[in-house]
């Protein structure tokens, strides 16, 4: 199962991959360009459920499709 989602901030991106990497999800980082400037999109391979109260854990904001 694959969990995408979108990080609008440089900052908040580096602590995702912090965290993904800290609990040893496998993941793909993409910087991209969207509306309001660069953002990074993430794809992870974990259930959704999983990876989005890591990231409320977190304090991390992110946005799916």
């Amino acid at each position: 199962m694959e969990t995408h989602f979108v990080i609008p901030s440089e900052t908040y991106a580096e602590k995702a991959r912090q965290l993904l990497e800290r609990y040893r999800y496998r993941f793909r980082m993409q910087k991209i360009t969207a509306a309001s400037g660069c953002a990074f999109h993430f794809r992870v391979n974990a259930p959704a459920a999983a990876v989005f109260a890591l990231l409320n854990a977190g304090g991390i904001p992110y946005q799916t499709n």
